[in-house]
């Protein structure tokens, strides 16, 4: 980790969650971070010692905090519930000795329904999450996003303390975030430019996850070029934004229908199976992908490896993929779009075009942090720091 700290000016340690009943900041495992259990929260707050110039912030929410997701609309509704949350985080900071909040909002993330058309036309639908519907009460949760990034503010200010905002995947900003409302009370906007499509969310449809720009046939909103324009054009300050690079892959597996090319989009089976770190089904660490690839000069892929598909375009990403050898009796292949180093690189290189004010690596632990894939610790956010 620490090698990884020195291209760094900013950890963002998460996640904390928020308590059901009374609205105040815990973590989400007390077991790790408190120091009745593991001490995480004050070994991270300690990595300040070895690396003086480095801001060490707690996140609170994510996609981690599991228990009545709720909550989080019943907290921005109730001006005392802010309240209560806000005091709690001020203390919670002191407490441990951390240097600001980042606010990763639960709001629900965007559904996706697709229809199948002579143009493989795509359309999309918004629905809420938390149960069954569209949130009616959209643009006064978006009004009171602001006031509670506005009364907290207010707070850490006087004690000196950051305040940041992750926009995660497939939150709708157009529906949940006052640009320009927000703007002048974060001191940064860390955007989840990642993921824009994963064996979840479109199980039967293998296709880059992170994309740099827009290609048809797919949704004209699903990329990084997209996303940071938005926030651009709608009243953020570029160097207020940091431009979230993954460091995991997002992998389906393939049948014999999917074809023989490899070329994205192609019919898939679900996500790809578990990796042996991660051990979540159609994710990939960057180091768990890396040791699957086979090199350039073999003709053939031996049993269980993949082959790397490079992006000379600079526009989509790489992928690698494994076609069913049926002769072999297998019904399964594989296919996975990932960051590696060179691709991180072009995003770095993108975000300084636009007058970003950086890069946020998402996230750091699933870089290669023992160097197995070229012998570089880190290799991805070394790429990303040396392309700003």
């Amino acid at each position: 980790m620490k090698a990884g700290l020195s291209y760094c000016t900013h950890l963002i340690y998460g996640y904390a969650a928020i308590d059901d009943d009374d609205y105040h900041i815990e973590p989400v495992d007390k077991k790790l971070d408190l120091d009745k259990g593991k001490s995480q929260y004050r070994a991270v707050a300690e990595l300040k010692r070895s690396f003086p110039g480095l801001s060490v912030i707690l996140s609170v929410g994510g996609y981690e905090d599991k228990e009545d997701e709720e909550k989080y609309f019943e907290v921005l509704e109730k001006p005392e519930r802010r309240t209560k949350f806000i005091n709690s985080v001020s203390t919670y900071l002191k407490l441990h000795g951390f240097d600001g909040i980042d606010l990763a909002w639960q709001f629900p993330p965007q559904h996706e329904k697709y229809e199948t058309t002579s143009l493989s036309s795509i359309w999309h639908k918004i629905k809420k999450t938390f149960g069954s519907g569209v949130d009616s009460k959209a643009a006064e949760h978006r009004d009171q996003f602001v006031a509670l990034v506005r009364e907290i503010k207010a707070v850490l200010r006087a004690d000196g303390k950051l305040l940041s905002i992750a926009v995660l995947p497939h939150v709708n900003s157009s529906v949940y975030m006052d640009i320009r409302q927000l703007m002048p009370y974060v001191d940064m906007v860390n955007l989840w430019t990642a993921d824009y499509r994963t064996p979840e969310r479109s199980p039967q449809k293998a296709d880059f996850a992170t994309p740099l720009y827009y290609e048809y046939p797919r949704l004209e909103f699903q990329n990084t070029e997209y996303t940071v324009n938005y926030w651009l054009q709608h009243g953020a300050e570029g160097q207020k934004i940091n431009l979230g690079i993954p460091t995991w892959g997002r992998s389906w597996k393939l049948t014999t229908d999917s074809g023989l090319s490899g070329v994205p989009p192609l019919v898939a089976d679900g996500p790809g199976p578990a990796g042996p770190h991660t051990k979540t089904e159609g994710l990939l660490a960057y180091y768990e992908t890396c040791v699957k690839l086979v090199s350039p000069t073999n003709p053939k892929a031996p049993a269980g490896m993949i082959r790397r598909i490079a992006d000379p375009s600079k526009r989509q990403g790489t992928y690698a993929f494994r076609l069913p050898d049926t002769k072999a009796g297998e019904s399964e292949g594989l296919w996975v779009s990932f960051v590696e180093p060179e691709t991180a690189g072009y995003a770095a290189a993108y975000a300084k075009m636009k007058g970003l004010g950086g890069v946020a690596l998402l996230d750091l632990g699933l870089d290669d942090s023992r160097g197995i894939c070229d012998g570089s610790k880190f290799p991805i956010t070394r790429a990303a720091k040396l392309n700003l």
